[in-house]
Formats: structure tokens, C-alpha cells, sequence
């Protein structure tokens, strides 16, 4: 019977050793556990204070991107509406939870894109820019251009309307040495009014070799004191100026390019006062001479 006690107390002794033993493997695996536990823990509290550092680093530098693209200033309305593009698709991942590996890689892999977008862009509006200064410039020497060439146009005008005034003049007919007589029926002179018969009027057609060589009609125009010209026979007018000019006499001659001496006569139909008259010659619509007389 004492043998059978003994025997029981030993198994008890046996199963309560094993089951200390057990005890102690478990604490064991919970400290292990609970160790393995708690350095997950701090790997993955690590792992998401890096990814949020990361992820702030990251919106800092898309925010930056963003103010850059909205500091470029083109007027070319194609790279405005692809600027624009790219700010919202920078607000876009802005907007993305990026808290793990993979999408801190596609934010890296993104905004590099953006900043070689970004990049492509500067280039292309300075270039824009460039060539904009380049065509102002152009501009701005076309305008000084243009306007040289208009003084130059204007002068060459100027220049032409005085060399066809010149011309004008040099084909001109030129009286001079004019003298006007009073004569009476025996040609001789006389200044009382009632014995003037006829007026005579000498002058000299100057040498001119630009003139066309031929037949030329002269007129002779006397003006009275009081305005009004010595009438013709035959109510001659010729035109001046656009106007019509009533004349006194005239006379066609040969003209050879030499003096040529002329004499004209008005005959006296009794219009003739006192005073002091002008003389004034025409041809070929100008006057060519002039002078004054007294009676």
C-alpha cells in the first residue's frame, strides 16, 4: 500500500515538472513573440514615419513644380492648355495617400516626369521668347526700314516735283528786253492818248535748246489801271492756270532754239485811259514775260 502512495507522488512529481517545463518554453515563446512583436511594431512605426517624410519631402517638391509652371509666361495657347494638364495631374498625386513603397516609387517616377515635362517646357518658351525678341527686333528694323524708305519716297518726290518744275521752266519760253511804244498812224511815238494809234510791244524770245523747235503762238495781254485787259478784234482768251484769260493780241512765229526778236501790235479802239498798265506775254499756257508802261 506504501509502495502504490510512493508511486503516485512520483508521477505527480513527474506531470507537475513537465508541465513547469511547458510553462517555461511558453513564457519563453511569449517573450520571444511579444520581442518579435514589438520590433515589428517599431519597423512599421518606422516604415510610416519614413513614408510620411518621404511623402511630405514629395509634396513640397511637387508644390514647387507647380509654382513653376505657373511662373512660366507664354502667350502660345498650345503650352498653356498642356501646363495646365500637368498642374492637375500634379494636383492629382497630391491628393494620392502614398504610404507605402510602391507609391512613394510612382511619386518619385512621377515627378520626375513632371520635371522633365517642366523642362521641356522652359526650353520650348525660351525659345518662343527668343525668337519673339528676334522678330521684334525684325519688327522694330522693318518699322525704321519702312520708314526710311517712306522719307527716302517723299524726298524722291519732292526731289521729282522740283525737277519737273525745273523742266517745266527750262521748256519754257523766256521774254525779255521788253519795251512797249505808243505809235501813231506814221509809226512814230507818241504819249498823248488821242494820238495813239497803236500800241507796240518789242521784246526778244530767249534762246532755249530744251524747247520743241517750230511754229509758236505768242500773246500779248495789256491791263489797264483799273484791272481790266485791252480787248482783240476778235475777243481772243487763252487758258492759264485752268482759267480763262482774255488777251489782247497775238502772233505766230518760227522758232528756231535762237533770240528771236518779236514785235506785236494792239490796235487802239479807244479803250485806253491814262495810268499805268501791265504788260504780261504768254505762251503755251504760261506767262513768259512781263512788265509795266505809263501813259
Amino acid at each position: 500500500m506504501t509502495e502504490k502512495k510512493t508511486t503516485n507522488v512520483g508521477v505527480l512529481y513527474g506531470v507537475i515538472g513537465l508541465l513547469a517545463v511547458v510553462l517555461a518554453v511558453s513564457v519563453y515563446m511569449l517573450v520571444d513573440l511579444k520581442k518579435d512583436f514589438d520590433q515589428t511594431s517599431d519597423a512599421l512605426e518606422e516604415n510610416r514615419v519614413y513614408f510620411a517624410m518621404e511623402k511630405d519631402s514629395l509634396e513640397k517638391e511637387l508644390n514647387n513644380i507647380y509654382v513653376s509652371y505657373d511662373s512660366l509666361e507664354t502667350d502660345n495657347s498650345r503650352i498653356q492648355e498642356e501646363m495646365a494638364i500637368q498642374q492637375e495631374k500634379i494636383n492629382r498625386l497630391i491628393a494620392i495617400q502614398a504610404d507605402d513603397a510602391y507609391k512613394i516609387r510612382m511619386y518619385k517616377r512621377e515627378m520626375e516626369t513632371l520635371r522633365s515635362v517642366l523642362r521641356s517646357y522652359i526650353v520650348q518658351i525660351d525659345s518662343l521668347n527668343s525668337k519673339n525678341q528676334e522678330l521684334m527686333a525684325e519688327n522694330v528694323q522693318l518699322k525704321r526700314t519702312e520708314q526710311q524708305l517712306k522719307t527716302e519716297k517723299e524726298k524722291l518726290e519732292t526731289d521729282k516735283a522740283a525737277l519737273e518744275e525745273i523742266k517745266d521752266k527750262a521748256s519754257t519760253l523766256q521774254a525779255s528786253n521788253i519795251y512797249v511804244e505808243p505809235i501813231n498812224e506814221n509809226n512814230r511815238p507818241r504819249r498823248r492818248i488821242k494820238s495813239i494809234d497803236k500800241i507796240r510791244t518789242d521784246f526778244v524770245v530767249r534762246a532755249n535748246s530744251v524747247v520743241e523747235p517750230g511754229e509758236k503762238t505768242i500773246y500779248l495781254r495789256l491791263v489797264r489801271p483799273d484791272g481790266l485787259a485791252l480787248g482783240s478784234p476778235d475777243m481772243e482768251v487763252i487758258t492759264v492756270d485752268e482759267q480763262e484769260v482774255p488777251v489782247s493780241a497775238s502772233r505766230t512765229v518760227t522758232y528756231e532754239n535762237a533770240d528771236l526778236p518779236i514785235s506785236i501790235f494792239w490796235t487802239n479802239n479807244g479803250e485806253i485811259v491814262p495810268g499805268e498798265y501791265q504788260v504780261e506775254l504768254y505762251a503755251n499756257g504760261s506767262i513768259i514775260g512781263s512788265d509795266v508802261f505809263s501813259l
